[in-house]
């Protein structure tokens, strides 16, 4: 017996995970509030000793959370408005007779797809997810890649702009390509640049409320040939790409897995990104390179994390 869990910043979900990826006893609840490290250790807890029937056995958790060790201890989580928490410790302590392993949420997710996913059968994979922000993981040799102090894979958080205008981001620098193509930060510059008198066919698809205009709203607008969407959308593409571009001539991976709610949403986007990439790139990187689209969904998170504490990867000392 194998359980997964996928904390976030608005659900938290859990499953028994088979040797063979399927899921069983699958639960979901809402993070909600408190969400103070003592109670979302708790319900972790709760949720662990529940799905296993209560028999000790190795569970692991991906974090939306940028983590500083291998003990668990998160360096930052905005979501969680977390900052130097030994999350990984207190839930050892919790429960001292399981194997509890710690993960970054998209670390986590990658393996996922690398096990069980569109990654499956690919040795060396680079997984890149756009969502509320932007994380990615690597898997090099069939094995996660860690780092030396376990935050390898932040790519949201390479510079694509480094002097007094770029933009701020969340972890606390500026210019880092989450700060621009990070779902939080472009849905802000949408409404921002709409309320301030921008004209776009992305209005009238969302009912002509600008409040309600998001990221597939103004893919739809580009789609439709909308000067103001497109003009966004082709600004924004290069930089993801160039990132892309860079982390693939540095690692040479056989595949590309892309995801995340942004990405999920915007056709027309993720088009314009892979086209870019494929122009920009290094071409011998690029030749050995397929690029697939992720494919376990909210699922990946637990696979890959079950899957991980089951091999007894990052597994934290009570």
């Amino acid at each position: 017996m194998m359980i997964g869990i996928d904390l976030g910043g608005s659900n938290l979900r859990a499953a028994i995970v088979g040797e063979d990826s399927t899921l069983s006893a699958h639960c979901k609840e809402e993070v909600g509030e408190p969400r103070d490290p003592e109670s979302i250790v708790e319900r972790c807890a709760k949720v662990i000793e529940r799905t296993s029937g209560g028999k000790p056995t190795s569970a692991g958790i991906g974090i939306a959370a940028m983590l500083r060790d291998f003990e668990g201890t998160v360096a930052n989580s905005p979501h969680l408005r977390w900052r130097d928490v030994p999350f990984g410790k207190m839930l050892a302590r919790r429960l001292p007779s399981y194997k509890i392993g710690i993960y970054n949420d998209v670390n986590a997710i990658v393996y996922g797809e690398s096990v069980a996913g569109s990654a499956r059968g690919s040795r060396d994979v680079l997984g890149v997810y756009i969502g509320t922000g932007i994380g990615g993981g690597l898997i090099s040799n069939g094995h996660l890649v860690e780092g030396t102090s376990n935050c390898s894979g932040e790519i949201g958080h390479a510079k694509v702009r480094w002097d007094e205008n770029a933009a701020p981001c969340a972890c606390g620098s500026r210019g880092c390509v989450e700060a621009y193509a990070g779902g939080s930060n472009l849905q802000r510059r949408i409404t921002k640049e709409l309320s301030a008198g921008a004209k776009s066919a992305a209005i009238a698809l969302a009912g002509g409320n600008i409040e309600s205009v998001n990221a597939g709203h103004v893919d739809l607008a580009a789609a439709e040939g909308d000067e103001w969407a497109l003009g966004l959308w082709t600004e924004i593409a290069p930089l993801v790409a160039v990132t892309l571009g860079n982390a693939v001539a540095v690692l040479n991976p056989q595949r590309l897995v892309l995801g995340g709610g942004v990405l999920s949403r915007c056709p027309t986007l993720y088009t314009l990104i892979t086209t870019t990439l494929m122009v920009a790139g290094n071409a011998p990187s690029l030749e050995a390179l397929t690029i697939v689209e992720a494919e376990l969904g909210d699922d990946a998170g637990i696979v890959g994390s079950a899957h991980l504490a089951g091999r007894g990867v990052s597994i934290v000392r009570p």
